[in-house]
């Protein structure tokens, strides 16, 4: 049952999304270190939903679904901004002609983590496979109770998702690295990132429900 459940997670986690397409993105434009702290973000924000479910409260967005909504609005409107700024630096190395050296990232610790907790908590198909998936893999009959079983597997979710994002951070960042000091390939990985980040908001838009 244990193997079932962790098909089942890395099979989300592995799935291209919103996630997933902001933390490649970031490694692309701006490095491994910055990429991985996004993705400390994500998993914390992650990990809330999963204390949110242990505790109930999670419950409330299926009883008040507006409240839901609210919350994916802020992270569209979010992401949706930060995909505005990526397009004006992409357009104006364009247009100035810009040196394009990608300079080493350095990470921007709480800014970056905070992000990724608000990426994370405005993903609806976070808490709708927590609410929908996870339930199913906790025995009544268990020595734990449902809620700590709940605690356990959900951490277990937010374990797992390092696998899966550091081999695909590290292999972004190589490809930046063997671009370094092309002006050209800069502004291209500078669009690229706004393009996955337009995506995702895109993504996000069409997953609300009014």
């Amino acid at each position: 049952m244990l193997t079932t459940y962790i098909i089942g997670c890395l099979a989300l986690i592995i799935k291209p999304g919103p996630d997933l397409m902001c933390t490649l993105a970031t490694a692309l434009s701006c490095g491994k270190v910055r990429a991985s702290t996004l993705m400390a973000g994500l998993i914390l924000g992650c990990w809330l939903w999963v204390l949110l479910l242990t505790a109930g409260v999670a419950s409330i967005f299926i009883k008040y679904p507006s409240v839901m909504t609210a919350i994916q609005i802020v992270g569209i409107v979010y992401i949706g901004y930060l995909a505005f700024g990526a397009f004006k630096d992409a357009w104006t190395d364009f247009r100035r002609g810009n040196d394009g050296a990608l300079n080493p990232a350095s990470a921007k610790g709480w800014r970056l983590v905070v992000r990724g907790i608000l990426m994370s908590m405005s993903n609806p198909l976070t808490i709708l496979f927590f609410l929908a998936f996870l339930p199913n893999f906790t025995a009544g009959g268990a020595e734990s109770s449902p809620a700590m079983q709940t605690f356990l597997l959900g951490t277990l979710f937010c374990a797992l998702v390092p696998f899966i994002y550091m081999p695909i951070i590290f292999a972004a960042d190589a490809l930046r690295v063997r671009l370094l000091g092309s002006a050209r390939a800069a502004t291209c990985l500078k669009l690229a990132s706004a393009l996955m980040l337009t995506a995702v908001v895109a993504i996000l838009l069409l997953q609300i429900k009014l």
